[in-house]
């Protein structure tokens, strides 16, 4: 395998905590697995004391699949996975320790809010406050730090905390009590099990002597402390990462995790890989200078032996409408005089509502394209409803699924007699299953209600037997046995053949996991359905344009790439613009974008953004940190790039900050008060207060974020 000089030092690290700084496009899987195949072939460690951690499943499968090439292998014993995956390995053996069933199941965003509003039934002020949502939310945070209910509840003052905390503690209490774990269970849980039974964590501690962390500038608060522990005897941890890739702190990771690896190691080697293998020259000087201003951050300059290649292109247009049109004139223009396919190009924005704008102006094209991150495949109502249907038979607890299907397809059972249910159970203690035939029911719901809840459960206690089949079989005959398909044509023949093609579609995944899986159950196949995310879903072989969110693209690269709503209040998002580690974060998530790119970037902004019906908020500031020698832009964009560089916020005063010099002395316009003169501004961004004194309509105090006020020059 071809290495440079501080990739080979990676790969062959005699041992001990190893930091590998690897910029965007520098070859760490490359270093990854050849550093598996290293301590293998040349050091005769033992595949399965080799631990290797990715972000997704998309990764672990080209890690796995390079691995063993590498090693000449067909059957690789690696333990190669993402967190997530591998906490269940760990967890199906010893939930028990627990207080869980080893065939617990994983519920979804959905599940876990329909828990919480069962948890959530007060009538108190909190309890307006603290929605469902903003319950998970928080829950979530609070697991991805490793606090735990009991923890928390030391620690809540506020009403709204103290009700959170009764909320948390609730919510574990029923997610065990039905058999399940939620998606930041499964890492607290095996951090938990490993500090309840200091016989199983040394099991694992012994068993992997060497643990490799892919991405870990993405790791949180408990997936550090797994990492710790995993790797506390043998010391033996090579972690790689970019802390100048770190965009997921609104979802908890901690890029001081990455900063700080050598306080948390002491003894570690620290290697940076800067060497590009992907991009132009140009591109790697905007994306350096754009980075550098950031103080948060491991020096390092990213350099490539590649051609300087095409400046970086600034487009601005009217409105979104003519942001997707222009998209599409650029990339028939490319296709018209290149040999690319469809498949080379990406459009990334920050936000999923941006993409419509886009989809349209392919749509009226005739161009091809696939959206990542709207809903997924596993999220459409027919897919849930058969895997609703698996997780009812391989876990009898679980009340979601139970009262998802007892309707599915219609037998006559409303919502007040599924409510009358839920209260019976409850108040009596019992499983859905137990409850549905118990000689009490009678008297909670009405006689013929009763009967047809009796057939239900005859009808799933006749299904159990399914989940010993193999996936696709069990899937397959289930959904035959239900009449599921009957029922999507009935429903509504319309959708039908495309719903009926999603059923269809789940058959031939489980095949696919049955063909791969080291575990071919339904438990298995329903944890890997659990775990999946919008970027393992994706499709990297069909000829589609590729529409998708900055953060799905990490990890990805193409030919060309477009980013759309280069905006004050959009990139840098309006919501983060009044905090410095927030605005560093998205000048990360710009730095994510333009290092995606192989050979051609180009940049649009809209100065006017109908979703926020106002002028848009003014040229991203992002752009003016740009080296100039690096973009090009057209005469008529000439006065907003200096707007840009001079960091003013463009003409509107909408939803964006308004940086520089401010608002005060502008001439502007109101669609109700008509011409005024700004005299006065108070705070920033969203939050900013403007006065304004209008020619006809008198002195006005209005917020900037509902100001509806165009700059007239």
């Amino acid at each position: 395998m071809q290495l440079n000089p501080v990739q080979r030092q990676a790969v062959e690290h005699p041992g001990g905590p190893l930091l590998i700084l690897a910029g965007a496009g520098s070859g760490k899987t490359r270093v990854l697995t050849g550093r598996i195949a290293h301590l293998v072939r040349d050091r005769g460690v033992r595949q399965g004391s080799i631990l290797a951690f990715t972000f997704t499943n998309k990764a672990a499968r080209e890690m796995t699949e390079r691995a063993r090439a590498l090693l000449k292998l067909e059957d690789l014993r690696v333990w190669l996975g993402t967190f997530h995956a591998t906490c269940v390995r760990i967890l199906r053996r010893h939930a028990e320790l627990l207080g869980y069933p080893s065939t617990f199941v994983i519920y979804d965003t959905d599940d876990q809010r329909a828990v919480l509003k069962e948890v959530l039934r007060g009538a108190g002020p909190e309890d307006r406050i603290l929605t469902p949502a903003a319950a998970n939310a928080r829950i979530s945070r609070l697991k991805n730090e490793g606090v735990g209910p009991e923890e928390f509840q030391k620690t809540a003052f506020t009403a709204v905390d103290r009700r959170l905390a009764e909320a948390y503690v609730a919510y574990q209490r029923t997610l065990r009590d039905r058999g399940a774990m939620d998606f930041d269970d499964l890492i607290a849980h095996a951090v938990r099990l490993f500090d309840l039974d200091p016989d199983v964590h040394r099991s694992y501690a012994d068993r992997f002597q060497h643990v490799l962390v892919d991405e870990y500038q993405d790791t949180n608060g408990i997936q550090f402390n797994l990492i710790e522990r995993l790797s506390r005897l043998h010391r033996n941890l090579t972690v790689v990462g970019d802390d100048d890739q770190s965009i997921y702190g609104w979802r908890g990771a901690d890029v001081g995790n990455i900063l700080s690896f050598e306080k948390s190691f002491p003894e570690a080697t620290v290697l940076r890989l800067t060497q590009n293998y992907r991009s132009t020259q140009t591109i790697l000087r905007a994306a350096n200078g754009l980075v550098r201003h950031n103080a948060a951050r491991k020096e390092k300059e990213l350099w490539t032996e590649n051609d300087a290649g095409e400046p970086i292109r600034v487009h601005v247009v009217d409105d979104e409408e003519e942001e997707g049109e222009r998209m599409v004139s650029i990339l028939l223009e490319i296709r018209r005089r290149s040999e690319m396919r469809n498949r080379d190009f990406v459009v990334l924005y920050r936000t999923n509502a941006q993409s419509r704008a886009v989809e349209n102006a392919l749509r009226r094209s005739g161009i091809p394209y696939q959206l990542t991150g709207g809903i997924s495949f596993y999220e459409r109502r027919e897919v849930k409803d058969v895997v609703a249907y698996l997780r009812a038979l391989v876990q009898p607890r679980d009340a979601v699924s139970w009262f998802r299907i007892l309707n599915v397809p219609p037998r006559g059972i409303g919502r007040t007699t599924l409510d009358r249910l839920r209260s019976f159970a409850e108040e009596r203690g019992l499983l859905i299953p137990d409850a549905l035939t118990h000689p009490d029911l009678s008297g909670a719901v009405s006689g013929p209600a009763a009967k047809r809840l009796i057939e239900v459960a005859r009808l799933l206690e006749s299904l159990r037997p399914l989940a010993s089949l193999s996936p696709p079989a069990c899937v397959s005959e289930l959904i035959a046995r239900v009449r599921y398909r009957e029922y999507l044509l009935e429903e509504n023949p319309a959708e039908a053949p495309e719903r009926i093609e999603n059923v269809d579609e789940l058959i031939a995944g489980a095949e696919a996991f049955a063909r791969r899986a080291e575990d071919p159950t339904v438990s298995g196949f329903l944890a890997e359905v659990a775990l999946l995310t919008d970027v393992d879903l994706w499709n990297d072989e069909e000829d589609t344009v590729n529409l998708m969110t900055i953060h799905s693209a990490k990890g990805l690269e193409f030919p060309v790439v477009f980013v759309v709503g280069l905006e004050e209040g959009l990139l840098p998002h309006a919501s983060s613009i009044d905090d410095p580690a927030q605005l560093e974060e998205e000048r990360r998530l710009f730095y994510v974008a333009l290092t995606r790119a192989q050979r051609t970037v180009h940049l649009l902004h809209a100065s006017y953004r109908r979703a926020w019906n106002a002028a848009g908020g003014g040229p991203s500031r992002f752009l003016g940190e740009i080296p100039e020698s690096c973009l090009e832009w057209t005469e008529a964009e000439l006065p907003i790039r200096r707007r840009a560089r001079s960091g003013v916020a463009g003409r509107g005063l909408g939803r964006s900050a308004v940086p520089g010099e401010g608002p005060v002395g502008w001439r502007v316009s109101h669609p109700q008060f008509g011409d005024g003169v700004v005299v006065a501004c108070e705070g920033r961004g969203e939050r900013a207060k403007l006065t304004v004194e209008f020619r006809r309509s008198g002195v006005k105090k209005i917020l900037a974020a509902f100001a509806e006020l165009s700059h007239v020059d």
